[in-house]
């Protein structure tokens, strides 16, 4: 049978997806084409996807001041005062010990602002103090972001799997909730989020392992299942993956259960796969969303014959009496 129309019911009530390719052929073809060749660009990601992240960095200068750190090798000069040029490394605390006066707080500081600081504070020791402060040694959170990546094994990238959380998780960064963002979203974030501590850094995010990348089909198919997605789908492409429809099974009325992306209310697509493949109706199919749910039901004849199995073994057992029943259908 393939007399029924394709219909979807979501959150704005049911729409005839039959009259509507009939009422616009063109541009529902265009659709599904578009939907069949952008690949995974609008895959949602979700907990336990896998990205590699991609470093890139430039040797252009940065535009803000460098601002002191933690084992940066400072060298102090007083000028017009006798007093010898100290070299001085910034302890893990942030402060430096300078004559007389004891710990100064350096780490976050600009060395021009650490050199007024440090005037401000021999005001009382010399008269007029001019004190110079000279990064002989830097340890920038950029080298030590080189470093790391060059120890690990894939260079200058690697693996960041979503946590449970839909949070990713890279060196010198808080958590980041990339869970229900496309790929491209994802790397704007993570190259935001960056931006804020280096200005020469920029990142390529890559979906290495999409685990959510699949549907599930089960009905009157012949291996009922998970079917992982490799790229796009279709409904009809599903059903065939999972071994195609059984003699059982009714093609006219297949259902499938799947979300839009920013929709909280499932929708419910009935589609005519007879229609679809019998007369070209590449419009009637439907290009699946990931953790799509497929429902191939079994024909009115089946269920007809299955009732009529399942009341005569009810009725020969209710008499004492024991019978094997065997159908083809």
């Amino acid at each position: 049978m393939s007399n029924g129309p394709t219909v979807e019911d979501g959150p704005d009530g049911r729409v005839n997806i039959t009259e509507e390719g009939r009422a616009n052929p063109e541009a529902i073809r265009d659709r599904i084409f578009h939907d069949m060749t952008r690949g995974l660009s609008a895959y949602r990601l979700i907990a336990g996807d896998v990205l590699e992240v991609l470093y890139l960095s430039s040797n252009r200068p940065q535009p803000m001041e460098y601002v002191l750190g933690v084992g940066d090798r400072l060298r102090i000069e007083f000028h017009y005062t006798g007093e010898a040029p100290r070299e001085l490394l910034i302890r893990p605390d942030g402060r430096i010990t300078v004559p007389l006066k004891g710990d100064v707080l350096a780490a976050g500081r600009t060395s021009m602002q650490l050199a007024q600081e440090l005037e401000a504070v021999y005001a009382d020791t010399f008269r007029d103090p001019r004190i110079s402060v000279i990064v002989e040694q830097y340890t920038s959170k950029i080298e030590d972001l080189r470093v790391s990546l060059t120890n690990l094994q894939r260079g200058r990238s690697q693996k960041a799997t979503i946590a449970p959380d839909g949070s990713v998780y890279l060196p010198y960064l808080p958590s980041i909730r990339v869970a229900g963002m496309t790929q491209d979203e994802a790397r704007n974030a993570i190259n935001a989020e960056y931006a804020k501590a280096f200005s020469n850094l920029e990142v390529s995010v890559l979906l290495e392992t999409a685990t959510g990348n699949r549907v599930f089909v089960f009905g009157e198919v012949a291996r009922p299942g998970v079917v992982q997605l490799t790229g796009t789908m279709t409904a009809m492409q599903a059903v065939a993956s999972a071994g195609g429809h059984l003699p059982t099974g009714s093609l006219s009325d297949i259902r499938v259960l799947y979300w839009k992306p920013g929709e909280t209310e499932p929708r419910l697509r009935t589609i005519n796969i007879a229609r679809a493949f019998n007369d070209r109706r590449a419009d009637e199919d439907l290009v699946l969303p990931p953790n799509s749910s497929i429902y191939v039901p079994p024909t009115s004849i089946t269920l007809a014959n299955r009732a009529v199995d399942q009341f005569l073994r009810q009725l020969f057992l209710f008499n004492g009496v024991g019978i094997g029943f065997q159908r083809e259908f």
